[in-house]
């Protein structure tokens, strides 16, 4: 009899482990069927390297914490292309006397978030070029080096492909006593100071 129970654990104990073995090969295996595009890389890479450049902000924001600086980069279906979004929150100004104050900041930002990202491109290029530069790697995987990296219309799409907006968001406390709305700027990666344009203005 005991042994009879023993076989019997023993056939149990072989089942479970059999079926747990199973589901770990299924979950591999269907893990790594998924297929990770260069596209989705690119936006982790643009994620990461948004949180990394709003470490540069610290004198922009009222509070002196980056940590309150929100940053996404993600696909729009309204703007058909690439979005990278930063928002900072602001306690002073955002009211219809402050358009030049507002404006100013705001490209300030706009300019050092895009500095940040660009700053480990060759400075001898011209601003376009450092950007079609920096997206053609964010989007290359790295065992591949694509054909379209020496395709100048293709990189000057990329280019406009992907967007930079920076928004200066009231705080809840501050729009709620001022009545002030936030006010945004945005450009792609290469455009200058004076190009950057003021993309919502509710004051």
């Amino acid at each position: 009899m005991t042994r009879l129970m023993n076989y019997i654990s023993l056939v149990l104990l072989s089942l479970i482990f059999t079926t747990v073995k199973a589901d770990v090969n299924l979950i591999e295996k269907t893990l790594r069927s998924q297929p990770l595009t260069v596209f989705d890389l690119g936006l982790l890479r643009l994620k990461n390297d948004l949180k990394l450049a709003k470490n540069d902000l610290v004198l922009e924001v009222d509070n002196k914490n980056v940590s309150t600086i929100y940053t996404e980069a993600l696909f729009s279906r309204r703007y058909d292309g690439i979005q990278l979004i930063v928002s900072a929150p602001m306690s002073t100004h955002l009211n219809a006397n402050s358009y030049m104050v507002d404006s100013i900041k705001c490209r300030k930002i706009f300019e050092k978030v895009k500095n940040n990202l660009l700053k480990g491109q060759n400075e001898s290029n011209m601003i376009h070029s450092k950007a079609a530069s920096y997206l053609s790697e964010v989007f290359t995987a790295p065992t591949q080096w694509n054909a379209w990296r020496y395709d100048k219309g293709f990189t000057q799409k990329l280019v406009n492909f992907v967007q930079l907006e920076v928004t200066l968001k009231p705080t809840q406390s501050y729009a709620v006593k001022n009545k002030v709305r936030p006010f945004s700027c945005g450009g792609s990666l290469a455009s200058d100071y004076q190009q950057i344009e003021i993309t919502r203005k509710f004051n």
